[in-house]
């Protein structure tokens, strides 16, 4: 079930129901400066540039171990999109992200990155 939540501006937000939402929106509102961030806000609506997808990449990079190309924040821009595929291709692999599985995904859909 989607929560949402009411935010100081009377806005509705859409909370983190998965451990991968849940990371990649802390992630998200560190590199953005900004805390009251949905899981279904565009990245780049936000204030994202080119500066804050290599901020982005490195720290899932690190986080999870795995090299991550630029492209993933541009075909996945929303933190629910983003987590989503990151639920996928864990999946694929046992329930751990592995190079092969980002690697592999990335391969197929846009050439050696």
């Amino acid at each position: 079930m989607t929560e949402s939540v009411e935010d100081a501006a009377g806005a509705r937000r859409t909370t983190p129901r998965t451990r991968h939402e849940e990371i990649l929106l802390g992630m998200w509102q560190d590199v953005l400066g900004q805390s009251d961030m949905s899981v279904e806000d565009d990245f780049f609506v936000r204030g994202g540039n080119s500066l804050h997808v290599i901020r982005l990449i490195s720290r899932l990079s690190e986080q999870t171990g795995v090299d991550f190309p630029l492209q993933f924040v541009h075909d996945y821009p929303t933190v629910a999109e983003g987590a989503a595929r990151l639920d996928v291709l864990a999946a694929k692999s046992g329930g751990v992200l592995t190079e092969d599985s980002v690697a592999g995904e990335f391969r197929r859909s846009h050439g050696d990155w």
